[in-house]
């Protein structure tokens, strides 16, 4: 179900960005979303990595709720393993603020997003972004 809906946002044209990861976030204490749990579908361009709100329910984008994280205030990032079928994406930015990312890993239906992530990170490597470990 996720990959449908994320095809049919790609031929729609609707995403910001390229390498779309099905994500969703949870409210934290890192200041830059702290909103309830919501899903998300995560894109990176050659500035930021934009965060647009999805209606898994409607299948439908919320673009009220969008945001963006410019990509030259991430410092550093970690991932974690939270059990067999999530894990976490941390990054941290240089005011000390972070946004924990959670995806499903380990199905057919999140290789799409693991193998994207992991290219996101990537290319924050090759801009500076360090891991925290």
């Amino acid at each position: 179900m996720r990959k449908e809906v994320v095809m049919e946002l790609r031929v729609t044209r609707k995403l910001k960005g390229k390498k779309p990861c099905f994500i969703y976030m949870k409210k934290n204490k890192g200041e830059i979303y702290t909103e309830g749990q919501s899903d998300f579908i995560m894109t990176i361009t050659d500035k930021y990595l934009h965060f647009q709100k999805l209606s898994l329910f409607l299948r439908k984008l919320q673009p009220e709720k969008d945001f963006k994280i410019d990509r030259s205030i991430i410092k550093s990032y970690s991932i974690y393993s939270i059990n067999i079928a999530t894990s976490m994406l941390n990054l941290y930015t240089v005011d000390r603020k972070y946004i924990q990312i959670y995806y499903n890993i380990g199905i057919a239906d999140t290789l799409e997003t693991e193998t994207n992530i992991n290219e996101i990170i990537e290319l924050l490597k090759i801009q500076g972004v360090k891991e925290y470990k």
